[in-house]
């Protein structure tokens, strides 16, 4: 367990070891779920698309392949007669 300060403005810095582990860079932003009955706090990183689309697509049978890329889909698709 580290201990960490609040600083004045209510910001903490997460210890270089955990911010290597889940690959945080600068700018990236975190889940923050607050146990009240605990009092304690959980940060997490956010789900990717591909991870979210994986989760979604493991209920569903025959999922069609998710459009990650729009423009890309839209170049690809645009000739296509989909009547």
């Amino acid at each position: 367990m580290n201990k960490i300060s609040l600083t004045s403005k209510g910001q903490v810095t997460l210890p270089a070891e955990y911010r290597k582990s889940l690959n945080l860079k600068k700018g990236d932003r975190l889940d923050v779920y607050f146990n009240e009955r605990l009092g304690s706090l959980t940060l997490k990183k956010p789900a990717t698309i591909e991870e979210l689309s994986a989760r979604i697509s493991s209920y569903v049978k025959n999922a069609p392949k998710p459009v990650l890329n729009v423009g890309q889909y839209y170049q690809e698709n645009k000739d296509k007669d989909i009547r």
